[in-house]
């Protein structure tokens, strides 16, 4: 069986373990068979959060707890199971849902030893912590411990982050149980990393690692987790990387001689590249990183990667990078230097690359392009449309989310809220919109709307 429209098959809750919320020493949090069925509208769609919040249950376990066999069953039996509502939406509006594209996990490696009657644990979606080296416009202190920087300075320099999401100091201040977020900020713990654990848990996947056939990973910054290091030095010293096809997340700025090689030792790899834009406007969304420094990081990988292809030892990988870009406000302008640049310096050098432009998440941030005039709408369509039109890149998705909001009704409290957001990060980076966003988004930010 495969997926397809006319069924309700998904190779994942047979073959795969999502475990991307973890606490340090009290273990995993929740799970689900992938993290696009965890949503804010389904936070705990196995309905295991309470479980796992009085046991510390081992990952085989909950694979073969009830809750999964009865996925399962469902999708054996055609029905569509609420835990996948997230895929079920997306198809009930004509899309193209995650479980269509889900394979065994072996597939990458160039074979298929699935078999519905049997399910196994072969992959596990890691979320391996925050620990960070970035401290990006777009993502949470949740997801990066950098940022937990900005979030003192905005507490101790009282700086109005009212409703901006994920950021609201004062909310989480007066809160019933104040965030750790704020409580950080007392206690000067904000370097710390918090969402991971090594305990039992943990080390019972190493003890399996010979029954892995896929890891995918996201930090923070997968590459300086503790976690995913351990888990590449166990795979490699066992030698179940040989067995293993290897995803992560990284934002590219870490590769070094040392983690190469690690690599190296993995039959086949995808990474996905986590890169909005180019040059200044790229320094400033992804703040401190500079470009340049970047782009030292690729050209290490790819340099490496040519002398392993003529080395004497014949290590090869198959190797696939997707680069992905979240669209928002700070980048919309300059999405084609960013699809030209990714042309000339990745797709050129890998055969196996793609580029995907990602929606905003939540979708109702002030930094989202639908708080954008039409004006602006307008001028990114133009620049969506010359992607498309060039084939290589389906931004057909992103180009139907600016559609829809082209004609939405723009009034000045969307303006002066995208300015908040923008100016109160720039207080705590010692920065200036002006000096990095395009003309076009600088006029919008400083034109009062009339009502």
């Amino acid at each position: 069986m495969k997926p397809e429209k006319d069924n309700t098959f998904c190779y994942y809750p047979f073959t795969q373990l999502a475990l991307k919320e973890w606490q340090s020493s009290h273990g995993i949090l929740s799970a689900s068979p992938c993290c696009n069925a965890i949503r804010p509208e389904t936070p705990d769609p196995l309905n295991i959060k309470s479980t796992l919040s009085k046991e510390k249950m081992l990952p085989n376990d909950i694979f073969h707890s009830n809750q999964m066999d009865e996925i399962r069953e469902y999708m054996l039996a055609g029905k569509r199971h609420d835990a996948c509502t997230t895929c079920w939406k997306i198809e009930n509006d004509g899309g193209k849902s995650y479980r269509l594209f889900s394979r065994p996990p072996t597939a990458e490696l160039g074979f298929d030893d699935f078999d519905e009657n049997n399910p196994k644990l072969q992959s596990i979606d890691f979320g391996f912590g925050e620990n960070c080296n970035l401290r990006c416009r777009m993502c949470m202190p949740g997801l990066s411990n950098k940022l937990s920087h900005d979030y003192k300075f905005f507490v101790d320099n009282n700086i109005d982050t009212e409703n901006i999401s994920g950021w609201d100091w004062k909310t989480d201040q007066h809160a019933p149980v104040p965030t750790k977020f704020y409580l950080n900020t007392k206690d000067n713990s904000h370097n710390q990393v918090e969402f991971f654990d090594t305990g039992e848990q943990w080390q019972d996947i190493l003890k399996n690692i010979h029954n892995l056939r896929a890891i995918k990973a996201t930090g923070g910054e997968t590459t300086l987790t503790s976690g995913f290091k351990e888990f590449l030095d166990t795979a490699i010293k066992t030698k179940a990387c040989e067995k293993i096809f290897l995803e992560f997340h990284t934002n590219a700025t870490k590769f070094t001689n040392t983690l190469i090689d690690k690599l190296f030792h993995f039959p086949a790899c995808r990474m996905n590249f986590s890169i909005d834009s180019v040059g200044k406007n790229y320094e400033y969304i992804r703040y401190p990183m500079k470009f340049e420094t970047l782009e030292s990081s690729i050209n290490n990988l790819f340099s490496k990667l040519t002398l392993q292809k003529y080395s004497s030892t014949k290590k090869t990988i198959k190797l696939q990078i997707v680069l992905v870009s979240v669209f928002s406000i700070y980048n919309a302008h300059y999405l084609y230097d960013l699809y030209n640049w990714w042309k000339k310096n990745i797709r050129s050098q890998v055969k196996k690359s793609s580029l995907y432009i990602d929606k905003l998440w939540p979708d109702d941030k002030f930094t989202s392009v639908k708080f954008l005039g039409k004006k602006q709408k307008l001028e990114i369509l133009d620049i969506l449309y010359k992607i498309q039109n060039e084939s290589i890149v389906d931004v057909d998705n992103i180009i139907k989310h600016v559609e829809a909001e082209l004609d939405k009704k723009i009034i000045d409290n969307d303006r002066k809220n995208m300015l908040k957001e923008i100016t109160a990060f720039d207080k705590s980076r010692n920065q200036n919109y002006r000096d990095f966003l395009h003309p076009s988004i600088i006029e919008y930010l400083e034109t009062p709307i009339e009502a």
